[in-house]
C-alpha cells in the first residue's frame, strides 16, 4: 500500500528528483517553506546541510522520515529523531563519491602545480619567473588516506592506477585485509600523516572533531600538502593556520569549514598556500543529479511503508 507523502524540501535539490517527488507526492518549499501553513502535516524532511534539529522538526507530529541528500549526517540531530520514532537515512555512493573524489584529487594537482600562482604570474606580467619553478608531481607520489570509505577508494583508484601514486590508508573500521585487496597500503594515522599527499575523507563524529591538530600537523612533512574534502571540524582551522604560515606543511586544499559560510576574519583567508572552496567537491551535474534521484527513491520506499537499505537509526523503529 503506496501513500501520498508530503515532503518538506528544505534545501534545494536537482530539477529531476524534484520532479519525480512532485510526480507523486505534495512538496513544500524549498522556497518559503518555513512560512507554509502545511508544514506539521510534513511526512518526510528532506536536507543537505542545513542544521535540522528538534526545534524544527519537533513541531510535524506526523514526520516518518528525514532523507539526508548526500552521505554526512553531522547536520541531523539524530537521536532527537531517533527518540521521535523518526527514521533518518542517506544517499551515499553514486555518482556523488566519484564527484568528491575527483574535487579531492582536482585540489591536489593545483596545490601541487601551484595553479593560482601560475596564474598570477601571467596576468601580473611576472613570466619570467617561471625559470626559477618547480612544480610538484602527483605521479609517483605517496598518497595517504585518512578513511577509507566509499569516496576514499575512488581517491585511491584514480592516484593509483592513473597517476602511480603509493597509496596508503587509514581506517581502523575497515579491516586491513579489505585495504589491501584495493591495491592500497593499510597504515596508522602517523605514517599516513608522513606521506607527500595527505587526503581526508572520514565522517565528522565526536571521535574525529579536531583529528588533526598541532600534534599531528607536526607529524607532516614541510614539503606536503593536506586535503579535507570531508567535513569541516576535522581539522582544526586555527592549527592548519599556524602550519601554512610556519611552514610546518607546504599548502592546504580545504572545501570544507567547521562554520559555512566562514566568518571574513577565518585565519586560512590570509594563507597564499591555501586554497579554499565553499563545499562543493561533489556539486556535479552527474552527481547532484544521481543523488536527487536517490532522494526520491527513498521516499518512494517509505511511502510503501519499507524501511530504507540507509536507514541510519533502526532503533527508530521501536
Amino acid at each position: 500500500m503506496r501513500s501520498r507523502e508530503l515532503v518538506c524540501i528544505i534545501d534545494p535539490i536537482h530539477p529531476a528528483g524534484m520532479e519525480r517527488i512532485a510526480a507523486g507526492h505534495d512538496v513544500i518549499g524549498p522556497a518559503g517553506w518555513r512560512e507554509d501553513p502545511r508544514l506539521p502535516d510534513a511526512t518526510v524532511i528532506v536536507i543537505r546541510t542545513s542544521p535540522l534539529g528538534a526545534d524544527i522538526f519537533g513541531a510535524m507530529p506526523q514526520l516518518k522520515a528525514i532523507v539526508k541528500h548526500g552521505a554526512g549526517v553531522d547536520n541531523i540531530a539524530i537521536p532527537e529523531a531517533t527518540a521521535r520514532g523518526v527514521m533518518v537515512a542517506n544517499t551515499p555512493g553514486g555518482n556523488n563519491s566519484t564527484a568528491v573524489a575527483e574535487g579531492a584529487v582536482s585540489m591536489m594537482l593545483a596545490l601541487l602545480r601551484r595553479s593560482r600562482e601560475m596564474d598570477a604570474l601571467v596576468r601580473e606580467k611576472r613570466w619570467d619567473e617561471r625559470w626559477g619553478i618547480r612544480l610538484g608531481d602527483l605521479t609517483g607520489a605517496k598518497v595517504g588516506l585518512i578513511g577509507f570509505g566509499r569516496i576514499a577508494r575512488v581517491v585511491a583508484r584514480i592516484c593509483g592506477a592513473g597517476f602511480g601514486a603509493e597509496v596508503a590508508a587509514c581506517d581502523p573500521m575497515v579491516p586491513d585485509a579489505v585495504i589491501r585487496a584495493a591495491g592500497v597500503e593499510p597504515m596508522d594515522l602517523a605514517g599516513v600523516l608522513g606521506r607527500d599527499v595527505v587526503s581526508i575523507h572520514t565522517p565528522l563524529t565526536d571521535g574525529t572533531r579536531d583529528l588533526i591538530d598541532t600534534v599531528e600537523l607536526g607529524m607532516m612533512q614541510s614539503h606536503a600538502i593536506l586535503v579535507n574534502c570531508s567535513r569541516g571540524g576535522i581539522v582544526n582551522e586555527l592549527a592548519l593556520a599556524d602550519a601554512l604560515r610556519s611552514g610546518q606543511i607546504a599548502g592546504a586544499g580545504i572545501d570544507v569549514f567547521e562554520a559555512e559560510p566562514p566568518p571574513a576574519t577565518h585565519p586560512l583567508f590570509g594563507m597564499s598556500n591555501c586554497l579554499l572552496s565553499p563545499h562543493v567537491a561533489g556539486v556535479t551535474e552527474a552527481g547532484m543529479k544521481d543523488m536527487a534521484l536517490n532522494v526520491a527513491s527513498v521516499i518512494e520506499t517509505v511511502s510503501r511503508g519499507e524501511v530504507p537499505e540507509t536507514l541510519l537509526n533502526p532503533e527508530a523503529l521501536s
